[in-house]
C-alpha cells in the first residue's frame, strides 16, 4: 500500500511539472506572435514614412481587433479603422493580442509618457495588448516605437 501511495505522489509531481512546462511553452508561442507582428508593423511604418514623409496613424491611436483575446483567439477580419488599411499590414488570421497604432508629428506628443522627451520629428508607437490570465486585472503589453527597435515588455504572460 505504501508503494502504491509513493507511485501516486510521483505521478502527481510529474503531472504538475508537465502542466507548468506546457503553459510556459504556450505563453512563449503567444508572445512570439506579438513580437513578430510588431516588427511587421515597424517595417510597414518605415515604408510608409519613406513614401509619405510621415508615419501612418493618429495620436489618439487605433485599436484592432476591438476586443482583447482571452482564452480563444480573436479574428483579425477586415480592420475597420482606416489606419490599418492604409498601413497595409496584414495578420495571418486569428490573433491572441489586440494591436494599437499611434502616430503623429513633432507637435503631437503621445499620451502616457511613451518618450522620455517629446519627439522633434514624426513618430509612431505600436502596441500589443494581451490577457492570458483572465481575472488577474493585468494585461500584457508589448510596445515598439519609431525611436527604438527594442520591444518593451510589461506584465509578460498576464
Amino acid at each position: 500500500l505504501i508503494e502504491l501511495m509513493i507511485v501516486v505522489v510521483i505521478i502527481g509531481i510529474l503531472s504538475v511539472l508537465a502542466v507548468t512546462g506546457y503553459r510556459k511553452y504556450t505563453f512563449q508561442a503567444r508572445n512570439s506572435e506579438a513580437m513578430n507582428f510588431l516588427q511587421a508593423i515597424r517595417a510597414a511604418q518605415e515604408s510608409y514614412y519613406q513614401s509619405f514623409g510621415r508615419y501612418c496613424g493618429r495620436p489618439q491611436g487605433d485599436l484592432w481587433p476591438l476586443q482583447i483575446a482571452g482564452d480563444v483567439k480573436e479574428e483579425w477580419g477586415d480592420p475597420q479603422p482606416e489606419t490599418w488599411r492604409h498601413l497595409g499590414v496584414k495578420s495571418p488570421g486569428w490573433v491572441w493580442f489586440q494591436y494599437e497604432i499611434r502616430a503623429g508629428g513633432p507637435n503631437d506628443a503621445p499620451e502616457g509618457g511613451v518618450f522620455a522627451n517629446p519627439p522633434a520629428k514624426p513618430w509612431f508607437v505600436a502596441r500589443a495588448h494581451g490577457d492570458f490570465l483572465q481575472g488577474d486585472n493585468k494585461t500584457s503589453l508589448f510596445e515598439i516605437t519609431s525611436e527604438t527597435e527594442t520591444v518593451f515588455v510589461e506584465n509578460e504572460n498576464h
